[in-house]
This record gives structure tokens, C-alpha cells and sequence, in this order.
């Protein structure tokens, strides 16, 4: 298949006509920036073979913004040697033609002769997608896209297994066929009914089997122990007899009660030794506190008189601090008066500064608020304006607006009135006359001559000239009540009607909307007002009074500022630096003056506490009784560790007295005989409880019957295992017939794919020499194996997947380019179209694919779209500008 001329109209950016004619049977070249149409073109040549004409989901063709374009793509191309053209404009006025040769399509079968000559198919709702496309899905690489392959092939799956299929011999193609997956499906359905397709493992009635065998082989073990347990039972039985007789008639448990009594005893005697240890402990206690309290006291009298003898010293070394301080302190008194004097002298020179400073200050503020007072005396001005407008407005929107509630009930009223009439149209008698010439009659008060009809909702007279009078009374209830209705609610709607001072309910409605226009323009002038007084009158006029207010507070503030000096103070700045260099000279001075002064004051305060704490000190010293104190302390403490000597040997002695008896020992009789004989009266008890349940228990089994049930469940047992071999049986036969099939399968199918690998290898030694590609059951790409890095020794071997995106771009591109050979021998259409692929490659690996190229358009035509056009300078063709195809407004392009 190759395209001779392709002309587009109204289609995306091309919405005057662009004809492209020339086309070469091998590469073809055309290039454009971004946005010059390239995918444009692909897209058209997509939507002519893929898309229905008559599918509504390809508006994306028309020009943006042009909804009522009708996008138009024809294509002349050679098939099999023969002229064909396929025309074919979508949306508006939807049409197809297709010219094969001298056959001439329409319509849907225009678009089907084109799915089975070329190899794809027809979304069936909606717009076409890439599962659709089959073999120019494969061939057709969109921009972006050369990199994927295993999609495309899966897609195109079907009509490859075909093509080789007719490439073999004729048994190859039956195992390759429909029938030969149906038996190998079938094979496998059989077997997976029994065996889990991954590993094998039993499933459906096989595990069914299984769990049936192990469910019955467990009832059975459930059974023997139930037996086993029941012959126990019976032998425990008689032993827990025997041992329940012997020990009823020793009862052990009173004997162990009575030295449980004995031991209690003799602890509660030595329990008394410990409370008297615990009382001459505690008194112990006692004792050594005092001790330590009188020692304490004579350590205080001891150190008072070491600190009288400090504290003397302490007052001499004070008084010659505090001298050394007072003459420090004199010293920096001079130098910080010089100090002070230059500051006050500078800080004069800063307030003259700063005086002029503001004096020009408050000149440019009074101008500045003499301006926005008069700025907003105006903006005063035009909002009092609004403030009148709007409530004008307000006030006529108020006298003509209408309730909505009365509105709405004079809506409601008028519409019941209309159903009230219409009911009763549909309720009166109606009375149809058809009467001679010059005949007349009467109906009520009323001549009537000729034909016509009178409804009659009430009961009415009919007079008959020289015959009689009739009267006519419409029947049912229905009537009278809904003329009675009628006159009730018409009543209430001329009463509402009045009470509103309007005279029907379109009059009303012509209220309601001037009352709707006044609301709009009272909200208009509602947001002029609040433009001009964002806030309110009163804040704008606050806001202008404030404004005067500073004004005249700046012209105070300037009056009262004194005369300018004759001779110009220096600058705020300069006089800043002299004040702030003066300051800190005296502000440092000022601090070590106080710091000495400070020193001097806590000198003469160490000196004043020091002579006051001597003073204390030596009067303690002196106070009267203080030898008596002391000499008492020493005879206390003397006394007191006499009795603590005596009372220590007291507590050994009761010490010695409890460790002879072991209380803890007879605390530990008391509770193991008194455990004992629980232990015993306890267990005694459960024994005879486990007799009287062993003894129910065995009577209850004795009447289950288990070895009847027994022999059933061996019964079925051995059924279910013969049923269980019987499946495990044919699994296996299944199991070992699958493998010999898939084994064939896949020994047939390395030879289908025999064509495709040797056209694939022969593009791929062109980029990589010595390299191999597998190729799976599902004709895609597998394993790549080629030469070690940089040239080493060995070679490498990695899936496809693991490739670069730039090399599996490059892998992409020629395994399409062997799929097309493949096709080609098997005289199938080919055309090859790339849309920006190979953008990925370096400048080795793109002047290889060039030479895969240029081999391959010896047998196919290609086109190649790129906005790189100086990458393909050197293909041997001429690349083609899509800007330079460009026809002008109303003329077709003859390229």
C-alpha cells in the first residue's frame, strides 16, 4: 500500500484545504516546528481508516471554536496494484466513498472493505481505540509512542498468527488455528476442573474427594479414641472406687487440722517476746536521738565561740575597705561634673535642631490636611447627592412594590378560577340545535334560529313555538358546587384585588415588575453610595472634621513654636552625634562614678554589719547561765548513754529468745497443715463428683453405639478413597496429556515465529552486530542478547523492558519494520508512518537507524514527520516543510 495524495479541509489548524501530492514509494520527509500540523496530518490519515464517518465522538477534528465544521480527508493510495480513493467527511452532511480499482463502495461497507483489506477494526461505540487499530496500530507509531511495542502487537495479535499461519505448511497452520487452541483449551479445562493451574494442587471434586477422604479418615481416628477412652473410663473407674472407700475411712484431713491448732499456739506465745523486743527497740530509738541532740548542743557552744574571734578580725578588715572606697569615689565625682557640663551644652544645640526640623514638618503636614480636608469636603458633597438619590428611590420602590406572598396569592387565586371554569365546561349539558330555515326557538330569554351550542349550567327553559316548552336541568351535584365555587373565589380575588388598589392580575404583574426595576436601581445607587462613603455619611463627615481638626491643631502646634535663632543650629544629624557622643561620655562616667559610689556605700555597710554581728556574737559570749548550760549538757549526755547501755543488753537478750523459737517456721506449720487438710477434704469432694459424672458418662457412651458407627464410617471411608485414586487417576492422565500438547504448541511455535526472527534479525545486526531478540508466544520482543559493554569479552543478556527508553525506542521501530516484511511476503498492505520517533538517539545510534531505514524503504513507504529536519539531511530525500504545503484561501495545492 502506498499513498499518492492526501487533501484535508476544515480540519484542526487547517481550516482552508491542504493538498499534499508526490509522494515517493519509498521515504518521505516532513518536517515542522511545534504546532506546524505534523500530528495534524497523522491524525487525519487515522480518522479516515479508523473513525465511522457517521461517529459523533471526533468533534476534536473540528477547528476550535468552529462547531458547525465538517472535517474532510480524502486519500488516493495504490493496493495490490490497483488505483484506490477513499473520501470521507465527518459531522455535518457525513459521507464515505471508497473506490478500489473500478469496484466502488459507501457507507458502512466502504469503512468494512477497509477494516478486512487492512487489518483492524470498528469501535463499536464511541470513538476508535488502540485495541482496535490491529496491524496499523502496529505500523502507525504516534507520537511518544515507539518505545511500546507489546501493546501494539497484542492488538495486532490476531492477524499476525494469520499471516504466518499461511506462511507454513498446512498441518502448522491447523495446530495454529482455532481448532487446535480448542482442544488444547479443552485439555486444560479438564485438567484445571481437577488441578489449580499454577501448582498443580487438587481443586473442584478432586479437593471435594480429598477434603471427603480426610473429613471421614478424622470422623474414624475420632472414633478409635472415643473407644480407647471409653475402655479407660471403665478402668478409672474402679480405681477411683478404691481409692474414694480408703480414703473415706482414713479421713487425714482431722488429724492435720489438730497440728495446724498446736502450732498456732506456740506462735501466738513467742508473737508476745516480739511485741515487747518492738517497745524496748522503739525506747532505743528514743535514746539516740537525745544523744545526738546533746552532742549537737555542745558543738553550737563550741562554734559561738569561734565566730566571736572571727567577726573581730572581720570589722578591721571592713573599716579599710570602706576607705579605700570613699577616696575612689571622690575622685570620679570631679570628672563626671565636666561630663555633665558638656552634655547639657550639646543637648541645647539638639533641641534647637529638632525645633527647626519640626517647624518645616508642621508647615508641609498643615498643607498636606488643608488638601484632604477640602478632598473630602467634596467627596461630602457628591455623597449627600447619592444619599438624596437613593432614598427618592427607595421611597418609590416602597409605594409600588407588591408583596410577594399577595402576589403569589393572586396568582394561585386566578389560576383556581381558570380550573374552575374549566371544570364546569366539562360539568354543564351541552345542547346542540339544528333548526330550519325561518324556524326559531327559545332557550331561556333568548331567540335562537340556524345550528349552533348552548352550555347549560343551570336549569333553563326551551320554548317550542306551536308545539311547547321544554325544561332542561344539567344533572349531578358537581355543578352547582363548582358554579357556587366560582362566584366564592371570584369574589375573594376582586376583594384582594381591591385591597391593593389594582383592577385585574395582569396589572398586578406589571407592578411586580416596575417594583423589580426599582429594586435594581435602588441597589445601583445603594453601590454609588457606598463607593463614595464605603463606611457611612457620618464616618466621611467625621473623617473631614478630623481632617480640619489636625489642620488647625498643626497651626497651633506651628504658633506656638519659639522664633527661629539668628544663626542656623547645625543639622539633626550632626547635633544628634555631638548630643550622643556627649551622653556617652557622661553616661560612662556616670556609671563608674556609681559604680565606685556603690563600692563606697556597701564598704561602709560591711563595715556597720560587721561591727554589729561582733557585737552580737561577743554579747552570746557573755551572756549569764551560759557555763551552767554547758556543764548540764555534758552530765546529760553522760547519764543518757548509760541507759542506752543497759537497755541495748535487754534487747539481745529478747532477741536471742525469738531467734530460739523459729516463728516464721511455725507460721509456715500453721499454713502447710492448714492447706494440707483443705487439700485433702477438697480433693476428697471432687472424687466423688468425678464418680458420680464418669459413672453418667459411661452409661451415656455405652448407648451411642460406637463401634456400629465405626464400621459405617470405615464403610465410607474406603468408598471415598477408592473415588479419591479414581480422580487422582485422571488428573494425572489430564496433567501429563496438557504437557505433551503445550510442549507440541510450543515446539510449533518457535517455528511460526521463525519468518518474523530472521527479518528481525536482520535489522537488528545493522544497529547491534552479533545480537539476538527472542521473540515470546505472543510474537512480542523478549530478551535482548548482545556483545559486553565497551567491547569486552563475553556477552550480556536482559529483557527488553530493561533496555534505555532511547534503545527500546530503537528496538521499537525495527520490530515494527520486521512485522511490515512479514506482512509484505505474506501480501498484506504496508505503509509505514513515524510521527516524531527516534528523538531519544544519540547521533551513533540515529545514523544507524538511518541505514535500518533507507533498507527498509527499499520494501515499504515510509512516512517520517520530525521538527528536527537537519537530523535527516542525510536519508537521500528531500525533507518537505509543512508550512511550504500550505495552500492559500480557496485554492487547491498542488505539491
Amino acid at each position: 500500500m502506498k499513498l499518492t495524495r492526501l487533501r484535508v479541509e476544515q480540519l484542526r489548524q487547517f481550516r482552508q484545504p491542504l493538498e499534499i501530492t508526490g509522494f515517493e514509494p519509498g521515504l518521505n520527509v516532513f518536517t515542522g516546528p511545534n504546532e506546524a500540523g505534523k500530528s495534524t496530518l497523522v491524525a487525519a490519515i487515522r480518522a479516515a481508516f479508523f473513525e465511522r464517518h457517521r461517529s459523533k465522538s471526533v468533534d476534536d477534528l473540528q477547528p476550535w471554536g468552529d462547531t458547525a465544521a465538517a472535517p474532510t480527508i480524502e486519500l488516493d493510495f495504490t493496493l495490490n496494484g490497483q488505483p484506490c480513493r477513499l473520501a470521507k467527511r465527518f459531522l455535518g452532511r457525513a459521507r464515505c466513498d471508497l473506490q478500489l480499482g473500478a469496484r466502488q463502495f459507501d457507507g458502512a461497507d466502504a469503512e468494512d472493505q477497509l477494516a478486512e483489506l487492512l487489518g483492524f477494526q470498528f469501535a463499536q461505540k464511541g470513538s476508535s481505540k488502540s485495541e482496535h487499530w490491529g496491524i496499523p496500530g502496529l505500523l502507525w507509531i504516534t507520537q511518544g509512542t515507539a518505545h511500546s511495542i507489546a501493546e501494539p502487537v497484542s492488538h495486532a495479535a490476531g492477524h499476525l498468527n494469520r499471516v504466518l499461519g499461511q506462511s507454513l505448511d498446512q498441518s502448522l497452520g491447523e495446530v495454529a488455528s482455532s481448532r487446535g487452541d480448542a482442544i488444547l483449551a479443552k485439555v486444560e479445562a479438564a485438567r484445571n476442573e481437577l488441578l489449580t493451574p499454577a501448582g498443580g494442587r487438587p481443586r473442584g471434586p478432586f479437593a471435594d474427594a480429598e477434603s471427603q477422604v480426610a473429613a471421614l479418615e478424622a470422623r474414624l481416628a475420632e472414633l478409635d479414641g472415643a473407644i480407647a477412652s471409653y475402655c479407660r473410663q471403665v478402668d478409672n473407674l474402679a480405681a477411683l472406687r478404691r481409692e474414694h472407700r480408703a480414703e473415706e475411712a482414713e479421713q487425714p484431713w482431722l488429724g492435720f487440722r489438730a497440728q495446724a491448732r498446736d502450732a498456732a499456739e506456740r506462735l501466738a506465745a513467742i508473737q508476745d517476746v516480739e511485741r515487747d523486743l518492738s517497745a524496748a527497740r522503739q525506747q532505743a530509738g528514743q535514746f539516740d536521738a537525745r544523744v545526738r541532740l546533746l552532742r549537737q548542743q555542745l558543738d553550737t557552744l563550741a562554734r559561738q565561740e569561734e565566730d566571736a574571734r572571727r567577726r573581730h578580725t572581720d570589722v578591721i578588715e571592713a573599716a579599710r575597705r570602706a576607705d579605700d572606697a570613699r577616696r575612689q569615689s571622690a575622685q570620679w565625682q570631679a570628672r563626671h561634673a565636666d561630663a555633665a557640663r558638656a552634655a547639657d551644652t550639646a543637648r541645647q544645640a539638639l533641641r534647637l535642631a529638632r525645633q527647626e526640623d519640626t517647624r518645616q514638618q508642621l508647615a508641609a503636614q498643615l498643607a498636606t490636611l488643608r488638601q484632604q480636608a477640602a478632598d473630602g469636603a467634596a467627596r461630602l458633597t457628591e455623597a449627600e447627592t447619592a444619599q438624596a438619590a437613593l432614598r427618592a428611590l427607595q421611597a418609590q420602590a416602597a409605594a409600588s412594590r407588591l408583596d410577594d406572598a399577595d402576589f403569589t396569592a393572586l396568582r394561585e387565586r386566578q389560576r383556581k378560577l381558570d380550573e374552575n371554569r374549566i371544570r364546569q365546561s366539562a360539568a354543564a349539558t351541552r345542547l346542540q340545535f339544528a333548526l330550519d330555515d325561518g324556524r326559531t326557538i327559545r332557550i331561556g330569554d333568548d331567540p335562537v334560529s340556524g345550528s349552533g351550542e348552548r352550555q347549560l349550567l343551570e336549569a333553563t327553559r326551551v320554548a317550542l313555538p306551536g308545539i311547547g316548552q321544554l325544561t332542561i336541568t344539567p344533572g349531578g351535584a358537581d355543578l352547582a358546587r363548582l358554579a357556587q365555587a366560582g362566584i366564592d373565589l371570584a369574589d375573594a380575588h376582586a376583594a384582594h384585588l381591591a385591597r391593593l388598589g389594582l383592577d385585574s392580575l395582569e396589572a398586578a404583574e406589571a407592578r411586580q415588575r416596575a417594583g423589580q426595576q426599582l429594586d435594581f436601581e435602588v441597589k445601583a445607587a445603594a453601590a454609588r453610595l457606598k463607593d463614595l462613603a464605603p463606611r457611612s455619611l457620618d464616618a466621611l463627615r467625621n473623617e473631614r472634621d478630623a481632617q480640619l481638626a489636625r489642620a488647625a491643631d498643626a497651626q497651633q502646634a506651628l504658633d506656638r513654636l519659639p522664633a527661629a535663632p539668628d544663626t542656623p543650629p547645625p543639622t539633626i544629624a550632626e547635633a544628634e552625634a555631638a548630643e550622643d557622643a556627649a551622653r556617652h561620655a557622661a553616661d560612662t562616667l556616670a556609671t563608674q562614678l556609681a559604680r565606685t559610689q556603690a563600692d563606697a556605700a556597701t564598704a561602709e555597710a560591711a563595715h556597720a554589719a560587721a561591727g554589729r554581728e561582733a557585737a552580737a556574737a561577743q554579747a552570746v559570749l557573755d551572756a549569764p547561765g551560759r557555763a551552767d548550760s554547758v556543764a548540764r549538757a555534758r552530765t546529760d549526755l553522760i547519764d543518757t548513754q548509760a541507759a542506752q547501755a543497759a537497755l541495748a543488753s535487754r534487747i539481745e537478750a529478747l532477741a536471742r529468745q525469738i531467734d530460739a523459737a523459729r516463728p516464721e517456721l511455725l507460721r509456715q506449720d500453721v499454713e502447710r497443715f492448714t492447706r494440707s487438710a483443705e487439700l485433702h477434704e477438697k480433693r476428697f469432694a471432687e472424687r466423688r463428683d468425678a464418680l458420680l459424672r464418669l459413672d453418667v458418662e459411661l452409661q451415656t457412651a455405652g448407648a451411642l453405639g460406637l463401634d456400629e458407627q465405626r464400621a459405617e464410617v470405615a464403610r465410607d471411608l474406603a468408598q471415598a478413597q477408592r473415588r479419591r485414586a479414581e480422580l487422582a487417576r485422571r488428573a494425572g492422565a489430564l496433567d501429563h496429556l496438557l504437557g505433551l500438547l503445550q510442549a507440541r504448541r510450543k515446539a510449533l511455535t518457535r517455528r511460526l515465529q521463525a519468518p518474523l526472527k530472521h527479518h528481525l534479525d536482520h535489522y537488528l545486526h545493522l544497529l547491534f552486530p552479533d545480537a539476538s531478540l527472542e521473540i515470546d508466544e505472543r510474537l512480542q520482543p523478549g530478551a535482548l542478547t548482545r556483545r559486553g559493554p565497551n567491547g569486552s569479552a563475553g556477552t550480556e543478556t536482559g529483557p527488553f523492558d530493561a533496555l534505555s527508553f532511547g534503545a527500546r525506542e530503537q528496538m521499537g521501530v525495527i520490530s515494527r519494520l520486521a512485522y511490515a516484511d512479514l506482512l509484505k511476503e505474506a501480501g498484506r498492505p504496508t505503509l509505514i508512518i513515524l510521527d516524531d520517533a527516534l528523538v531519544h538517539s544519540d547521533a551513533e545510534r540515529l545514523a544507524q537507524m538511518k541505514r535500518v531505514l533507507f533498507d527498509a524503504a527499499t520494501r515499504h513507504q515510509i512516512l517520517l514527520f520530525s521538527c528536527h529536519p537537519e537530523d535527516w539531511r542525510d536519508l537521500g530525500v528531500a525533507p518537505r516543510a509543512i508550512a511550504n504545503l500550505r495552500a492559500p484561501a480557496g485554492v487547491q495545492s498542488t505539491t
